[in-house]
């Protein structure tokens, strides 16, 4: 009960922005190790990027489209573990 109404106080942001069904590979830079997954939507705000690597929250890192140069910094904003329909990954954050 409590959840709820907290939701209805706080309404979750990304319903709020437009996001879009991408499917691409990328690999994810972190200080000690490299993660390649691939991204599924995008928004304003972030990306979600399938991978079954559990990376913590808060953990900051370089995102680089597979095949080009340029990396984006993004922060881990939380996982998701597969269920049946949808992938389990992270939730990415443009810095």
């Amino acid at each position: 009960m409590l959840r709820r109404w907290l939701r209805r106080l706080f309404p979750d942001r990304r319903a709020a922005t437009a996001r879009e069904a991408v499917f691409f590979g990328a690999r994810l830079e972190l200080d000690c190790v490299d993660v390649d997954g691939i991204a599924r939507d995008i928004g304003s705000g972030g990306l979600f990027f399938a991978t079954s690597a559990p990376i913590a929250a808060g953990v900051r890192g370089q995102l680089r489209r597979d095949g080009t140069a340029v990396r984006i910094p993004v922060r881990v904003t939380g996982h998701r573990r597969a269920t049946p329909g949808r992938p389990a990954g992270l939730g990415l954050a443009f810095d």
